[in-house]
């Protein structure tokens, strides 16, 4: 990745430089700012000493041929030595001046010398740039009453600035390389995994949904690793569903389809001559239309589904009516396949649902059984009040029923077709789907069961009415009755 476009790498090494170098500065002044503190410290102490070798001086039996020797010693370690009178005004020492005699070494400090002559014992302290010390005497000789050293430590400090600053220059550069290189390699090692990931989007976004990335890295980076990889398997597992969605509905389409067009080229070209014959062709032209029509609503169902415009409007019904209209059809449709349609209603049977979406989700629950069941068997609609308001239903048949481990996805679009289609009369694999998005809109309970020797129940959990059928607002439960446990055998 490299440098370009600003990539992550490269404001990843330039962060990690900028920052020690704004390190290095810091330390810088806070290290330059030590060499004018340290020396100031230091230079009391030995102030303070010297102080006490002049005092000595002073007090012996030649002062002023012992202080000439140390002032000339003084000098020469660039400190200054003023005489105090009793008024404390300083002067140099002229009987310990040189002949090519010069200015004072060190200027004399904005300091209370008077208050510090008159402590009695030796005063140190800074001012200026200038450390200082004053010793009293421990006895008057010719009117000096105590002795002033001072030190000019800003050139003490201006000498080391070129030595700290070229060591601290040196400093900086190693470790600004030292961190680039560190930044290098930890972003190498951040970005590694996200190329990989950028090249897997785009094999992805060219169509091999295959594609997968290796987990490794950080755990942040290891989270988007694994984000990634469900995300592509969740796209090829809806790729193949689209696939087998389009496979079921085009075999569904092309069946009626063909035998339309067998039907009518047969009436066109006068193979089908009698009355009776020419009925039964447009009927079975009939049935088939019909069948195309209603897998064109169930496309189209799919459709509104997918862009949020299924609309429910849900109100106060009676849910044994619109079972008993359900079943009656059901029979009717089933009557050709000698399958019956049986209802068992218990009790007043109210609950707050749409009723025209709710028997679109009966009229699929029923064809499915319907088509499920063989010949002579039945189909029951057996439904009851619950304890609390609500009502429980549940279409049963007596067909093969459905293997436990296919009941959790009985209602994944598709499914059941491709699960069964080979070894039993199935639909276009879309009820189910539609009748489970409704139940959702409705707030209706859905659940599949299949019993130990066959036979499939669909149970349905519908929410209570809001009043009670004489109009007043829901209180208490409503009596219990029973449905069938299982699935008819």
């Amino acid at each position: 990745m490299g440098w370009r476009g600003r990539s992550l790498r490269g404001r990843l090494v330039l962060a990690f430089v900028a920052v020690t170098a704004l390190a290095a500065v810091l330390i810088g002044v806070i290290t330059l700012s030590l060499i004018r503190l340290l020396p100031e410290r230091g230079l009391e102490q030995q102030l303070a000493d010297q102080a006490q070798d002049v005092g000595d001086s002073i007090a012996g039996p030649r002062p002023l041929k012992q202080l000439c020797a140390l002032v000339r010693v003084l000098r020469r370690g660039e400190t200054e030595v003023y005489l105090l009178s009793a008024d404390a005004g300083p002067s140099r020492p002229a009987v310990c001046q040189p002949a090519n005699r010069r200015g004072p070494i060190a200027p004399v400090p904005d300091a209370d010398l008077g208050a510090a002559l008159a402590q009695g014992r030796i005063v140190t302290g800074t001012s200026d740039g200038l450390a200082w010390a004053v010793v009293p005497a421990q006895q008057p000789v010719r009117d000096i009453r105590g002795v002033l050293l001072v030190h000019e430590v800003r050139r003490l400090g201006l000498s080391l600035l070129p030595v700290v600053a070229w060591r601290l220059l040196l400093a900086t550069a190693l470790a600004v390389a030292v961190a680039a290189l560190v930044a290098w390699l930890l972003a190498g090692r951040l970005t590694a995994p996200l190329g990989r990931m950028v090249a897997a989007a785009r094999r992805v976004g060219a169509g091999d949904l295959s594609t997968r990335v290796q987990v490794d890295g950080d755990g942040e980076v290891a989270e988007v690793a694994a984000a990634f990889n469900d995300m592509a398997a969740g796209l090829e597992q809806a790729q193949n569903e689209q696939r087998a969605f389009l496979a079921s509905v085009g075999h569904e389409l092309k069946t009626p389809l063909t035998t339309v067009q067998g039907y009518t080229e047969a009436l066109l070209d006068g193979t089908v001559h009698d009355p009776a014959g020419r009925r039964r062709s447009l009927l079975r032209v009939h049935a088939e239309t019909v069948r195309l029509a209603r897998l064109v609503q169930d496309l189209l169902d799919l459709a509104r589904l997918g862009r949020g415009q299924f609309a429910v409007s849900t109100v106060d019904a009676d849910v044994g009516a619109v079972l008993r209209e359900a079943a009656a059809a059901a029979s009717e449709r089933a009557a050709p396949r000698q399958v019956t349609v049986a209802t068992r209603l218990a009790g007043p049977l109210n609950a707050h649902v749409d009723p025209g979406r709710l028997r679109q989700v009966l009229d699929n629950l029923l064809d499915n059984a319907s088509r499920s069941s063989p010949s002579g068997r039945q189909v029951l609609v057996a439904a009851r009040p619950l304890d609390g308001g609500g009502v429980e239903a549940a279409i049963v048949d007596q067909g093969p029923g459905i293997a436990p481990e296919d009941l959790p996805h009985a209602f994944d679009r598709g499914y059941l077709w491709s699960r069964y289609r080979g070894t039993r009369d199935v639909g276009s694999g879309l009820g189910l789907a539609i009748v489970k998005a409704l139940c959702d809109a409705m707030g209706i309970a859905i659940r599949a069961e299949s019993g130990p020797g066959g036979g499939t129940a669909f149970r349905l959990a519908l929410p209570p009415a809001h009043t009670t059928p004489n109009g007043r607002p829901r209180v208490g439960p409503s009596p219990p009755s029973q449905l069938p446990a299982r699935p008819l055998r």
